[in-house]
Parts: structure tokens; C-alpha cells; sequence
């Protein structure tokens, strides 16, 4: 069976920073991938028709399905979704950004070290979005590590007021990363050698909107 991804280019230009190049790279990633899931239960199926008994269906097919099943989940990461801010784990949100950014076509071998120092802090925002910010960070710490032959790290820390994230770059923060920040209620911005985004924590959130309704009656 083949591999999940196309092969890498070694003569390929390094991808841009913005969404729309990131995206279409990992879709030329996935859709290759779902193919080859595809082609892997076709053979089956055209074997078992010419009696051979080799493969043992109870064995292949919940594998080859379970396979399927994680590329279509990965596919309905892509979509920007009209959906209301939701309270979502860092964390969970980063491992999809590394689960979906390991089938970008060129950088799909660089692995990359997440840094948490305390609790991985839950925050509020639209999932697609903060997704989309996530896998950005990945790309430009995978692209950074290829650069410098180093690893691709990304710091993690935070405490009732925000959750931070680091990442050592010398680029400045795209547009498209600026903007999907501010869709997930925070900033990016460059300090010293790094880029940081900023989000408010969960928990800061909920202290600010109670504080409101208590000064309502006394503005009205």
C-alpha cells in the first residue's frame, strides 16, 4: 500500500504564511491520503472476489476503516464554521494542529516538541479558528526547524488571567495570524525573539462577565 501522503519535493519553493497556501498544501495531503484508504479497500474487496483468503476481513477492514475515519475527521478541521465561541483545551486544540499539519506534502517528517509549563490552560473561541491559528504555528515552527536543521518547539504557559503561546521565529506574525487571534478573542504580537500569541483564559472570561452583570443594575 502506498503512503499516506505525496512524496516530498526537494526542489519545492517554501510555502507561504498565509492560510490559503498552508490549507490547499494539507488538502493536496489529505485528499491523497483518503485516496490511497480508498485504493487499500478496493484491492481487498477485488482479492476477496478472486477467492483469496488471505486477508481476513474481520482484521482488515476495521483497520483500513478506522484509517478512513481519522482522514475525514481531519477534513472537517479545514472548514471555517459559523459557529458560536466555545470553551476548548489548548492542548486538544495543538494536537489537532499536529495530527491535520503531518500530511502537509514537504514538511510532513519534522516532528514538534509542545512545551507546557503549568496547566494547559482551556480558553474561548471558535474551534475552527483557533485550529487554523494552531496549524500556522506549527508550519512556521516545522519551516524554522528545516531552516536551521534545529527542532520545532512551541511553549505553552499561562494563569488565571490568559494562556500563552511562544514560538521562536525571526518572521513577523502573518496577517491571516493576526486576524484569526483576534477571531479567538486575543492577540499576536513579536516580543524579543519570538512570536506570542495571547488569549484570555476561560476563567478570566467568566470572572469579567459576572463582574458586568453585577455593575448593570447600577449603570441602568
Amino acid at each position: 500500500m502506498t503512503s499516506g501522503t505525496p512524496a516530498p519535493q526537494p526542489d519545492e519553493a517554501p510555502a507561504s504564511d498565509d492560510w490559503r497556501t498552508i490549507s490547499e498544501e494539507l488538502l493536496q495531503g489529505l485528499v491523497h491520503a483518503l485516496n490511497n484508504r480508498v485504493a487499500a479497500l478496493s484491492a481487498f474487496v477485488e482479492l476477496a472476489k478472486l477467492g483469496d483468503e488471505e486477508g481476513d476481513p474481520l482484521t482488515v477492514l476495521p483497520v483500513e476503516l478506522a484509517q478512513l475515519l481519522r482522514v475525514n475527521a481531519l477534513f472537517a478541521l479545514l472548514p471555517e464554521r459559523k459557529s458560536e465561541p466555545e470553551a476548548v483545551e489548548l492542548r486538544a486544540v495543538l494536537d489537532d494542529a499536529i495530527r491535520l499539519h503531518e500530511h502537509h506534502p514537504r514538511l510532513r517528517g519534522r516532528q514538534v516538541d509542545l512545551r507546557f509549563e503549568g496547566a494547559a490552560g482551556v480558553v474561548r473561541a471558535p474551534r475552527w479558528a483557533l485550529v487554523r491559528a494552531m496549524v500556522m504555528f506549527v508550519h512556521v515552527a516545522k519551516r524554522n526547524a528545516e531552516s536551521r536543521r534545529g527542532d520545532a518547539s512551541i511553549r505553552v504557559h499561562g494563569d488565571d488571567e490568559s494562556v500563552v503561546v511562544h514560538l521562536a521565529t525571526d518572521a513577523a506574525p502573518s496577517p491571516d495570524l493576526a486576524a484569526l487571534a483576534a477571531r479567538c478573542g486575543g492577540r499576536v504580537v513579536r516580543a524579543d525573539a519570538d512570536v506570542v500569541l495571547t488569549l484570555p483564559s476561560l476563567r478570566a472570561l467568566r470572572r469579567r462577565e459576572r463582574e458586568a452583570q453585577g455593575e448593570a443594575p447600577a449603570n441602568g
